[in-house]
Formats: C-alpha cells, sequence, structure tokens
C-alpha cells in the first residue's frame, strides 16, 4: 500500500477508535453499494468496538428489494449532528445527494463537525474534513473491505457478505469492464471470510415476483433502438400501478436491455411523481456516459451512470442525450 493511503487509512480507524457515537449515512434514493457499504461498516465496528453507540441513517426508506440486507431494519431517517462525535457518509457524491446539505447546511463545516466521506465516483465535490475517493475502484465496498483489511480489523460474516454483495452487482456480477484483477482477489477472499454467496444467489435471483416480470415484459415492449443505435425506453407511474409493482422492480432490468455490444448505450426513463429519473448503461470501450449524466446533474462512471431531473418524460424525452 502506497503511503499516502496508509496514512488516510490510519486517520480513518483513529476517529473510529475516539469516537462515542457515530452516525453513517447512506444516500438519498440508496442503491445497494450505499447500503451495504454502511451497514458492512456498522457490522465491523460493532465487532469490534461494542461499546460504542451507532446509528445507520438515511432520508429515504429502503428499497423492499433490498429490505432483505442485515441491519437495513435498524434505518433512521432523521438524525441531530449534535449527537454524534463522528458522521461518516457513504457512497455519496455531492452534498446534496447525502439529503441534508438544506436541512442542516452547517454539517458540512468541516470546522464544526468531525465528517468522513467514503466514495467511489468522479466528483469535484470534496465536503468533509477527511475524505478517502478512490475512483478507480469498482464499488465503495472494496474500499470498506480494504479499509479494515489493510489494518487488521475483524471482518465477521455479515459484513464480508455486505461487501462481496454490491461488489458483484457493481460488476454486473462479474461481467463489466470494471471486473479487474482486484475484483477477484478481493472476491476470493471475502468468500475464504465465509461470505454467504447462497443468500445472495437467492435475494437476487429467486425472489422475482409475476408483477415484477410482468413489468419488465412492459419495460422491454415499449423499448425502441433509434438511429444512432442508442436504446430507449421509459415507464410511468401508471404502468408500474397496473402490475402492482413498485420503482424498485426497475433497477434489474436496465443491464439486462444493455446486453449487446452493438448498441451505443441504453437509456430507462422513469416518471417519478414530478421527477424522471433516468439511468444509463453501455457495454462500449469508446463510449462516456459521464459526459452525458453530468448534462443532468446525475451521478456517473463511464458505463453506468443516472441522473434525476424535473419535468415529464416526453420532455426528457426531448433532451440532447
Amino acid at each position: 500500500m502506497n503511503q499516502q493511503k496508509q496514512r488516510v487509512f490510519n486517520k480513518i480507524i483513529d476517529k473510529i477508535k475516539s469516537a462515542k457515537n457515530i452516525a453513517l449515512i447512506s444516500h438519498r434514493n440508496p442503491d445497494g453499494d450505499t447500503i451495504w457499504s454502511a451497514t458492512a461498516f456498522y457490522e465491523i465496528i460493532i465487532s469490534n468496538f461494542p461499546w460504542k453507540k451507532i446509528n445507520l441513517v438515511c432520508r429515504d426508506k429502503i428499497p423492499r428489494n433490498l429490505s432483505f440486507i442485515n441491519n437495513s431494519k435498524l434505518y433512521k431517517s432523521y438524525f441531530d449532528p449534535e449527537d454524534y462525535d463522528l458522521i461518516i457518509f457513504f457512497d455519496s457524491w455531492s452534498k446534496s445527494q447525502t439529503s441534508f446539505d438544506i436541512i442542516y447546511p452547517e454539517l458540512f463545516d468541516s470546522k464544526t463537525y468531525n465528517t468522513i466521506w467514503i466514495d467511489h465516483h468522479k466528483t469535484n465535490e470534496v465536503y468533509c474534513r477527511q475524505n478517502l475517493i478512490m475512483t478507480n475502484y469498482a464499488s465503495t465496498t472494496m474500499i470498506i473491505y480494504e479499509l479494515f483489511k489493510d489494518t487488521s480489523y475483524y471482518i465477521n460474516q455479515n459484513a464480508a457478505t455486505s461487501l462481496l454483495t454490491w461488489i458483484f452487482t457493481d460488476t454486473g456480477w462479474l461481467k463489466h469492464s470494471n471486473t479487474n484483477f482486484l475484483v477477484y482477489k478481493y472476491v476470493r477472499e471475502l468468500i475464504k471470510l465465509w461470505a454467504d454467496r447462497q443468500f445472495i444467489i437467492d435475494n437476487f435471483f429467486k425472489n422475482n415476483s409475476l408483477d415484477r416480470l410482468r413489468l419488465w415484459w412492459r419495460i422491454i415492449e415499449k423499448s425502441f433502438i433509434d438511429k444512432d443505435n442508442i436504446l430507449f425506453t421509459y415507464i410511468n407511474k401508471t404502468d408500474i400501478d397496473a402490475f402492482w409493482a413498485d420503482y424498485e422492480d426497475i433497477s434489474w432490468i436496465t443491464d439486462l436491455l444493455n446486453s449487446r455490444e452493438w448498441i451505443k448505450y441504453s437509456a430507462i426513463l422513469t416518471q417519478k411523481w414530478e421527477y424522471v429519473k433516468g439511468s444509463l448503461r453501455t457495454l462500449r470501450d469508446d463510449i462516456d456516459l459521464t459526459s452525458l449524466a453530468k448534462k443532468h446533474w446525475g451521478w456517473w462512471h463511464k458505463k453506468a451512470s443516472g441522473f434525476t431531473t424535473t419535468g415529464s418524460i416526453e420532455e426528457i424525452k426531448t433532451l440532447n442525450f
């Protein structure tokens, strides 16, 4: 490990050791990486420092399709920063993504609050007292694993399972181009730590309801490929209600649609109240989706990006992707 990374790791561990009350914050509209990173962190701290008070916090409800995660039922929707001497944000690429920037703008004053930000997104916004950003890592869970592995902390089975799950999913089950030697190395090590692969398989591949599958067929039915080989599809609340489904049921169809290399990229637009959520995916090395997501103030990786913006699907469809 290089010396700079070791110094940052040591500073984070020192902050954990000295803190009595710790808040672990997952970002708004939580996905698996932010939830699994925080819950794995929770498991590791509790197993190594059982006397500390730790709370999991997220402004939005944990999605139903991710509610099987260990400790997901412990999440609180609000917290008072004054109650904690250490606050850690996971996978949140901006202050607004934490969803606490309006309620507690002073939270991001590094002179006032002891805060840590751990993330793997490419971003220009550095907002905490201590920042651990590793953009060449496939998921934030990989960073969490390396932090505690390299500082010789005990990682129990629940934590190992949480960390392994989102390494799998953020690499498209080891299919995406971000699956490199380090990913395989960490997968092997986590399995050796008794990460429960069968638990992951059962909850991701063996629990699809008939309503979810019908919704997926509706999304596929609406899809089309334009003259530039861009695959578009869209879904609205009427479609979701018709199949007794949830917004969370849409997530896994994104990678399924993006399964042919000759497609430039795929875009799924989802109407959610007054907002439209866009999910962008590509398999091609010559496409960088970050430039598209930035137009709509979204989050981004080169081959997997997204955004949330106001307006209707019809309005968004006319925008320059």
